[in-house]
């Protein structure tokens, strides 16, 4: 995959590579755990250490992107946006709730058990009668260069390397309305929605409250 350049903010979307998943790390810790609706609706608002670490081992999979702004030659480029993306079976909601059933941790477990039955609802894989499938993990954007159009090229770049793989579709739950609406915007179908509101725990309490306008998960799916 070749870098890509848009003027005038010189930004590039190129790969990740492994060694940079700390970088990539931190940058989501700044940028995309602060903000992500199903991370800060239930307490502790900081994100789970095993959130991190299942979100960053897809990059070993040499498929999640990041958007670069140059800042010299004698310095590290600069990190502001980044796409994790992995793929995914057939059996991917049943990974997922075993995995709710191993969690430390009572937020853990309900960040996994809604994310299984979000998966096991939009059940990509007889909807579009596909096999191979590549999800989209996280997606986020430097929060002073939003509006500049890299969500979009993040996307669209992510989109040629899944048709470079030869995978059948793409997915994304989208747990804030506005990674929604970008996804929408580019051509993405909704296939399925959870609200917030639904889901409750054994006392039939909402486990999940995020602050307006984000109300519901939205999976969307793509067909390549």
């Amino acid at each position: 995959m070749s870098n890509i350049t848009t003027k005038p903010d010189n930004v590039l979307i190129r790969l990740i590579k492994p060694e940079e998943s700390q970088r990539v790390l931190d940058f989501l810790r700044a940028h995309y755990y602060p903000e992500e609706p199903l991370n800060v609706s239930i307490e502790p608002k900081r994100q789970e250490d095993a959130d991190e670490e299942y979100t960053m081992s897809m990059v070993k999979y040499g498929m999640s992107l990041m958007a670069v702004e140059p800042i010299s030659q004698n310095s590290k480029d600069r990190i502001v946006g980044a796409l994790i993306v992995g793929p995914k079976d057939a059996n991917e909601a049943n990974n997922l709730f075993k995995a709710a059933n191993r969690a430390a941790t009572r937020k853990w477990y309900h960040m996994t058990q809604l994310l299984a039955c979000v998966e096991r609802d939009a059940n990509v894989y007889e909807r579009y009668k596909v096999q191979r499938v590549l999800h989209n993990h996280a997606i986020a954007v430097d929060s002073t260069m939003r509006g500049k159009n890299i969500g979009s090229r993040l996307i669209t770049e992510m989109i040629k390397v899944a048709k470079d793989a030869r995978f059948e579709a793409i997915t994304a739950d989208c747990t804030s309305f506005y990674s929604a609406k970008l996804y929408e915007r580019l051509g993405f179908e909704c296939i399925n929605t959870i609200y917030y509101s639904h889901y409750k725990d054994t006392n039939k309490q909402q486990v999940f409250r995020p602050e307006p306008p984000h109300t519901c998960i939205k999976t969307y799916g793509y067909r390549l």
